[in-house]
């Protein structure tokens, strides 16, 4: 299942959610209600559910001496493909000033993943297995949106880090190479929330993550604890499509 998916389905979300704010704030220009609009300004925090595909990459880059390639392709050309959709949540806050109808702010989240996947090796099929994971990415990011009264869209854009795990087995030699290495990116997305109350809102959140790659070397570990000859180097590269829903709590005094 591909992350476009669910893309589609935020954006058809997004579209009407929109097109229903534009409808209703035009109303109100034709018949105003009593009162001050909604103010979006102030503190919240709160959490967040939904789904993470991610897209994971492993290329080898040690030749010609690595444990879990064949020579029979090009140095730095071989790699383990892993893709991935799971469950994931986590908590965010942040800050946010109105000015009109324009909302300005800032925002960190945290966010736990399901992103797990296990492949039999296309090259040592009798005996290798890999095993990718992102376990948990954190963002940093500012935010830009436009209020229709108590609907707010948004777009942000950022920092993104996260942990990307990776390990290859040779089950018959009973021996292991395994990276568990913090990876750094940006974060762009958008999304679009509606107050409930004066202090609750309910939203929905689209973010695309890349966690750039990283190199790194490490020994061939046997399950009896003594190292190979030959360690291991191996670039990672992540990337995470998030779909989530979102329950915040502002702390602003806005009506």
């Amino acid at each position: 299942m591909g992350w476009e998916k669910y893309v589609n389905k935020f954006l058809a979300v997004f579209a009407v959610a929109a097109l229903s704010a534009s409808t209703a704030s035009a109303a109100e220009v034709v018949a105003p209600v009593a009162g001050s609009a909604y103010d979006w300004s102030g503190f919240y925090a709160g959490g967040h559910i939904g789904v993470a595909n991610g897209d994971i990459t492993a290329t080898d880059m040690t030749e010609p001496n690595g444990g879990f390639f064949t020579e029979l392709v090009p140095a730095g050309t071989e790699g383990f493909d892993f893709n991935k959709a799971g469950v994931a949540g986590g908590i965010h806050a942040g800050a946010q000033w109105q000015w009109g109808q324009f909302v300005l702010g800032g925002e960190a989240t945290w966010t736990a993943t399901g992103i797990r996947k296990t492949i039999t090796s296309p090259y040592y099929s009798d005996s290798d297995t890999e095993t990718a994971k992102i376990s948990n990415y954190a963002t940093v990011v500012g935010r830009v949106g436009y209020a229709f009264d108590r609907v707010l869209i948004y777009a942000k854009a950022g920092y993104a880090g996260g942990k990307v795990d990776f390990r290859a087995r040779d089950n018959d030699a009973l021996v292991s190479y395994e990276k568990n290495e913090w990876q750094n990116g940006y974060a762009l997305g958008a999304g679009i929330d509606y107050a409930l109350t004066n202090n609750l809102s309910l939203g929905v959140d689209y973010t695309h993550i890349d966690l750039g790659h990283k190199t790194s070397t490490g020994d061939n570990v046997y399950d009896d604890g003594h190292l190979g000859d030959n360690p291991e180097t191996y670039r990672t590269e992540a990337k995470v499509d998030a779909v989530m829903a979102r329950l915040t709590y502002k702390f602003g005094m806005g009506q």
